[in-house]
């Protein structure tokens, strides 16, 4: 006898109808899913921010909770994620609750209870609608995986240690030094 218990699946607009929380509750292929995250990932999400803030990107710079809608049964709270003035893809709904389609930037910051998803289901997710770039940020084993959108797939653009810098094209650019990300 199998004890694995059955999926419930919902639909978006049940998903919607959830009570507002401060906590970070994603829909991902039609199935709901709670992730608290834990100090140390808060600590680097803030170190992320605290580097991107300076650069003044025009757009609109969320962090989550903040949902991102793509489909009826995707609906995810990334822990950052950047839109740009340019982009038509990706807008805030009426309402404010949510953006819809694909920003240009999507940073997940890995955790071991949200990893499999932000590099499976998430990661198809993303590249599948087009976002641009995607950052997987490792801050237990101290790395950041960087991807960029070409031909319709991610393509690793390279695996980004402490000490070292990446260009990231969709900020027009600018180098990104990850080491004061992992700093004790």
């Amino acid at each position: 006898m199998d004890a694995t218990p059955e999926k419930v699946r919902v639909t978006f607009a049940e998903y919607d109808a959830l009570p507002e929380t401060n906590q970070i509750v994603e829909l991902i292929d039609g199935e709901i899913v709670m992730n608290p995250p834990v100090f140390r990932h808060q600590k680097v999400l803030l170190r992320i921010v605290a580097t991107l803030l300076p650069l003044n990107l025009s757009g609109e710079l969320c962090i989550a909770p903040c949902g991102l809608r793509f489909d009826d049964g995707n609906s995810f709270e990334p822990d950052l994620f950047w839109v740009s003035l340019d982009n038509t893809a990706c807008v805030l709904e009426p309402n404010g609750n949510y953006w819809h389609g694909a920003p240009d930037l999507v940073i997940e910051v890995l955790s071991p209870s949200t990893e499999a998803n932000d590099r499976g289901k998430k990661f198809r997710t993303y590249q599948q609608y087009g976002v641009r770039e995607y950052w997987l940020v490792n801050p237990d084993v101290q790395f950041v995986e960087v991807y960029a959108q070409l031909n319709a797939r991610f393509e690793q653009q390279g695996v980004i240690l402490p000490g070292q810098a990446f260009t990231s094209e969709v900020l027009s650019g600018v180098s990104i030094d990850v080491t004061p990300w992992f700093a004790a």
